[in-house]
Formats: C-alpha cells, sequence, structure tokens
C-alpha cells in the first residue's frame, strides 16, 4: 500500500519564470543543498522545444531510524520529465533502498492571477512485510519536515528575479 502527500504552494511569478527556476541547475542544487544534501550534481539528458528531462545526483550522510549517520554516505537519483508547454513533470527517486522503496511524484505549475500555484504529489510505497505502512509514513514526515526549506528556496529564487 502506498502513501501520498500533495503540496501548494502560491508564488509571485508567472508560470513561466516558475518554471524556469524549477528547471534550473541552481534551484536544485539550492533546494537539496538546504535539505542536508553534501553533493548536488545536475546532469542533463535531452530537451527540445516540447519536453526535458534531466537527472539529479545527490549525496548526503546516511540516515537510519536514529537520525543522520555522518560517517556513512549515500546516493540518489532523481529523474525528471517536464511537458514545457503544460508546464508538469513526472519525476522518479532511485535511492539506496533499490526497487524495495518507491519514490515518484507529479509537478504542476498552474496560473493563478498575475502568480502561479505549484502542485506538488508525491507517492511512496515501500515494499516490505510488517514495517512498511511504518516506513512509508516516515518518509511522508521527512518529506513535511523538508517542504518549509523547498517553499524558501523557490521564494528565494523568486525574488532574485
Amino acid at each position: 500500500m502506498s502513501r501520498t502527500y500533495e503540496t501548494t504552494v502560491r508564488l509571485a511569478a508567472t508560470p513561466a519564470r516558475a518554471l524556469e527556476i524549477m528547471t534550473s541547475e541552481a534551484f536544485h542544487v539550492a533546494r537539496d543543498t538546504v535539505q542536508g544534501a553534501i553533493d548536488v550534481r545536475v546532469v542533463p539528458l535531452e530537451r527540445d522545444d516540447a519536453r526535458l528531462r534531466y537527472e539529479v545526483h545527490t549525496t548526503r550522510y546516511a540516515r537510519g531510524l536514529t537520525g543522520e549517520n555522518r560517517s556513512q554516505t549515500e546516493s540518489s537519483v532523481t529523474t525528471y520529465e517536464w511537458d514545457l508547454a503544460a508546464c508538469t513533470a513526472v519525476w522518479t527517486f532511485a535511492g539506496e533502498h533499490g526497487p524495495r522503496v518507491t519514490v515518484d511524484g507529479t509537478v504542476a505549475i498552474v496560473p493563478d492571477g498575475e502568480g502561479a500555484v505549484v502542485r506538488d504529489t508525491f507517492r511512496v510505497d515501500v515494499k516490505v512485510p510488517l514495517v512498511g505502512g511504518q516506513a512509508e509514513r516516515l518518509v511522508i514526515s521527512e518529506m513535511k519536515k523538508g517542504f518549509e526549506k523547498y517553499v524558501r528556496v523557490l521564494e528565494e529564487q523568486v525574488a532574485q528575479g
């Protein structure tokens, strides 16, 4: 059984500007760094007038049920595929836990008066008998904690013009 978490952020930016920010290397580096990453690299895969695909490679200190373990690191790759005309994306996360843990989601940027609304959906599915549901709740809880930092980075990027 998977768990889903949805967020909405209102921005003082047009959808085109919000898309420009959210597909920039600077945004991904700032967002992941403020959330504890020790290394972030954006790797372009494909771009044309309609579509943009790229990966965000992140290294952070290992996390366990007792918190952060600075003696070990974990690497992950998040792959984004944007429909540029629709201002929507799908993304998938691949981390240290392999196929036992699926984390993916969507992003939609829609007009809102003179600004834009960013709607994010996160889905977590942990395929471990007995503890999967508890692990899903823990992952969603961590995502919720990181949401304020995500919003702050978005707003700072908008303010930079």
